[in-house]
């Protein structure tokens, strides 16, 4: 089997994902649109079914985005390989994308129950959690700074001169015996 073959076969659950993702969007503006949903409400008129559909669809499709992100990170973590660095940088990038999403969609649902001070108070915990978020985005570049160069600069201009770890898949030069980051022993083979 060829390593093409052998990556296309890795990877290929994140389809699943995908179409998870896709149809969850797809129902949610579908039927969120639908009069007989957008006429029907519950808590005095303020909140729709239609507003319902669509937290749910959106949350489905965050979710899956989420997990997607998960599962590609211990694919990594598992695989290895040159771009192995990436483990450390998806999960909280997804996260990221997530919460900041989130806070669209939970307030489909919250805000005909919100008067102004907990609507303000819902705002500040979002705002924290997404700058908790980007400083784990930030930590994590930090983290992999030396592998993101590795990656991006010495292996396409040194073909050759560097190999990856087997153990974490970091970048190390050619004539290193150990590896920088994880300490284990490198070998012969790259």
């Amino acid at each position: 089997m060829t390593t093409d073959t052998t990556t296309k076969m890795d990877w290929s659950w994140t389809g699943r994902y995908l179409a998870v993702i896709l149809v969850a969007l797809i129902l949610a503006a579908a039927i969120g649109s639908m009069e007989l949903f957008a006429k029907t409400t519950i808590l005095g008129g303020k909140l729709s079914a239609a507003h319902l559909v669509r937290f749910l669809g959106y949350s489905t499709a965050l979710a899956a985005f989420w997990m997607l992100g998960q599962r590609s990170t211990i694919a990594l973590r598992q695989h290895g390989g040159r771009w192995s660095f990436l483990q450390h940088l998806i999960l909280p990038i997804v996260t990221l994308i997530v919460v900041a999403t989130a806070y669209s969609v939970a307030i489909l649902v919250l805000k005909p129950m919100m008067d102004a001070s907990l609507h303000n108070i819902y705002n500040w915990v979002f705002i924290i959690a997404i700058i908790a978020c980007a400083i784990w985005v930030v930590m994590a570049v930090l983290g992999q700074s030396a592998s993101l160069t590795a990656a991006f600069t010495s292996a396409d201009a040194h073909p050759g001169s560097s190999k990856s770890c087997p153990s974490c898949g970091a970048s190390c030069g050619a004539e290193e015996k150990f590896c920088k980051q994880c300490g284990k022993e490198l070998g012969s083979a790259s």
